[in-house]
C-alpha cells in the first residue's frame, strides 16, 4: 500500500548516513596491510570521520552526496625488528572525486630512515583507493531501502551522481599553459589558538617544520620566497603585519607562470579548482596547523624584521655607526682646534 504522506515517492527523502560511514569505513580500512621487502604496513584504526554522508530520493532516484576527511594510524614492522608508527590524512573522501583525484598526506612520527612514506604511497594507497571507489555502491546496497514510503515502487532505484564540471589534475599533470583564473575565498576557525601562533606558525621555519612534516623554507623578510611541501607550492612574501595579516605570491609547481596571490583572498586559481584548492588550504596547512599547534605553540618568537628586508640586528648596527659619526662630528663642530 501506498504512504499517503509521498505517493509514488515523490517527494524529497533525505537520510543522514554518517554512522552507517564510520562503521563502514572501520569495518573495510581498519587492518588493511601490506608487505614488501620484510616491512608490513598495517591500518590500525579509523581516528577521524568528518564531514557529511547524505542519501537523498525523489521521484524514485537516489542521489548519494558525500564528502568526509579521514584520518587512519598506521603501524609498520621492519625487517629489524623495531616498529614504526604514523597516520594518514585523506582530506577529501567524496561523492564526485574520481580514483586517481584522492590527497594521501603520509605522517611518520619518528625518522623515517626506512623510507616508509614511499612503500605506503606505491604500496597501500592503491587499496585505499579501491576500497573508496566501492563506497557508493555499498552505501546505495545496504542502507537505502527505507528511504521508499511507497512500498509498491520496486526497489531498484536509478542512481543520480552529480559531477563537477572540471576534474582537479594530479599535481604532476602540466595545467594548461594558456588557464583563466578566478578568485577562492575561505575562512578557518581555530580554537584554542592565537592570530599571533597562526602567524608565526605559517612564518617561522621551526614552527612550519612541526605542520609540513618536511623541511619547509620560510622567512619573515619582505620579499623572501618560500617553499612548502618539497616545493610543490612555493611564492614570495610581499607582505607580514605581526598577527594581523600575511599577503604572498602563492602557487603550485604545476601552474603556469602567471602565479596566484594570497592574502586571505586568493587569486589567480584556474577555473574549476577552486573547491580542490579550498580544501587543500584546509587540509594541508591549517588542519595540519590545528593538529600539531601544540607542539609548537611554545617556541621562542622570532624578531620581526623592520622596514622590510632589514633585520633589526642591522638596524641596531646602523644606529650605533651613525651615533658614533655624530658624537664625532660634534666634537668636531664644539672643538674646532680638534684634528683628525
Amino acid at each position: 500500500m501506498s504512504d499517503m504522506r509521498n505517493v509514488n515517492n515523490w517527494h524529497w527523502v533525505n537520510k543522514d548516513c554518517r554512522p552507517w560511514a564510520t562503521k563502514y569505513f572501520t569495518q573495510k580500512l581498519v587492518n588493511l596491510s601490506v608487505s614488501k621487502n620484510n616491512t608490513t604496513v598495517t591500518i590500525t584504526s579509523l581516528d577521524e570521520c568528518t564531514g557529511d554522508v547524505d542519501l537523498n530520493q525523489r521521484k524514485g532516484k537516489l542521489l548519494a552526496i558525500y564528502d568526509v576527511a579521514l584520518k587512519l594510524s598506521w603501524k609498520a614492522n621492519l625487517p629489524n625488528g623495531s616498529t614504526l608508527f604514523g597516520y594518514i590524512s585523506v582530506p577529501e573522501v567524496a561523492y564526485d572525486t574520481d580514483v586517481d583525484d584522492y590527497v594521501f598526506i603520509i605522517h611518520v612520527n619518528q625518522n623515517d630512515e626506512h623510507d616508509i612514506k614511499k612503500l605506503i604511497r606505491t604500496e597501500l594507497t592503491p587499496l585505499l583507493r579501491a576500497k573508496f571507489a566501492k563506497f557508493t555502491d555499498d552505501l546505495i546496497e545496504n542502507y537505502s531501502t527505507d528511504l521508499y514510503a511507497d512500498s509498491s515502487i520496486p526497489h531498484t532505484p536509478e542512481l543520480v551522481q552529480r559531477k563537477k564540471p572540471v576534474a582537479l589534475p594530479p599535481v604532476t599533470k602540466k595545467v594548461e599553459e594558456k588557464m583563466r583564473t578566478t578568485t577562492v575565498e575561505h575562512s578557518f576557525e581555530f580554537s584554542g589558538a592565537s592570530a599571533r601562533g597562526i602567524y608565526e606558525a605559517l612564518l617561522d621555519p621551526a614552527r612550519a617544520s612541526v605542520w609540513t612534516q618536511g623541511k619547509p623554507k620560510v622567512s619573515k623578510r619582505m620579499g623572501s620566497e618560500f617553499e612548502f611541501f618539497d616545493g610543490n607550492v612555493h611564492g614570495v612574501l610581499l607582505q607580514a603585519i605581526p598577527g594581523k595579516s600575511i599577503m604572498q605570491t602563492w602557487r603550485l609547481k604545476a601552474w603556469p607562470k602567471d602565479g596566484a596571490t594570497v592574502n586571505v583572498v586568493q587569486l589567480g586559481v584556474p577555473v574549476g579548482q577552486e573547491e580542490i584548492i579550498k580544501r587543500n588550504w584546509v587540509g594541508y596547512y591549517w588542519t595540519a596547523i590545528k593538529e600539531n599547534y601544540h607542539r609548537f605553540q611554545h617556541l621562542p618568537v622570532q624578531q620581526d624584521p623592520l622596514l622590510g628586508s632589514f633585520d633589526i640586528n642591522y638596524l641596531l648596527y646602523a644606529g650605533i655607526a651613525f651615533a658614533i659619526i655624530l658624537i664625532a662630528l660634534t666634537a668636531y663642530l664644539v672643538a674646532p682646534s680638534l684634528k683628525f
